[in-house]
């Protein structure tokens, strides 16, 4: 029987991952969390379509208060902005501020450096079974199935 947990073993990629990060990103223009980092990248990725907050839920499997949260903070930093969608002003899509343009490339860097060291040394074989595992991981947790 294989003792290994694998939720300690996320636990601890998760923390090595972020003391990584800690010490070998440069310092941001705006001041924010990795999280928030995610989002914000994620945003600037699908600049052109209508993103709403329940993608952001879905993206990241997040709840709407959590998601809801993120989003005000972000917005305080002045990196996006929620307008009123045509078809429902009810909903409201994120839109990127030109603060948040001003940020893409260093980011855009700082992301791709981060997973090329992460993928250092693994084969494409190799990734495509971890990918796998994770959905097939993600998928066991579901809540709604």
């Amino acid at each position: 029987m294989d003792d290994r947990k694998i939720g300690l073993e996320l636990r601890a990629l998760h923390n090595t991952l972020a003391r990584y990060t800690a010490h070998h990103k440069k310092r941001p223009p705006v001041e924010m969390t990795e999280m928030h980092a995610e989002i914000l990248g994620f945003l600037l990725k699908a600049e052109g379509e209508v993103i709403l907050q329940k993608d952001i839920e879905q993206v990241f499997t997040i709840r709407k208060s959590t998601a809801s949260r993120m989003l005000q903070l972000i917005e305080r930093k002045g990196l996006i902005e929620r307008v009123a969608t045509k078809e429902d002003a009810r909903q409201k899509q994120i839109v990127l501020t030109e603060k948040a343009h001003n940020l893409r490339n260093k980011m855009e860097t700082e992301t791709d450096k981060l997973e090329k060291t992460v993928k250092t040394g693994i084969s494409d074989e190799d990734l495509d079974i971890f990918f796998k595992v994770i959905e097939q991981i993600k998928e066991n947790l579901r809540i709604d199935k």
